[in-house]
């Protein structure tokens, strides 16, 4: 249990350099391997609506392996 905290932790700070930065959105990615819950919530996302990392139903015998990504999709300064 006290994995998936430290996980999480380490997600939701990921997420929020992501937020602070000059992404637009954020991306969840999931391994090739991931588990059906996994890749059902592989996409762009608000920030307001992003799911928290790790999955909470994630069934992959190595546990959720999803990362936030930033999407930059802005140009210029």
């Amino acid at each position: 249990m006290a994995a998936v905290v430290d996980k999480r932790a380490e997600q939701k700070a990921a997420l929020e350099k992501i937020r602070h930065g000059l992404a637009t959105k954020v991306r969840i990615l999931a391994a090739q391997d991931a588990c059906p819950v996994c890749k059902a919530q592989e996409g762009a996302y608000e920030f307001d609506d992003v799911p928290e990392l790790p999955h909470e139903g994630c069934s992959n015998p190595h546990g959720c392996r999803c990362f936030y990504e930033p999407v930059l999709d802005r140009f210029g300064p």
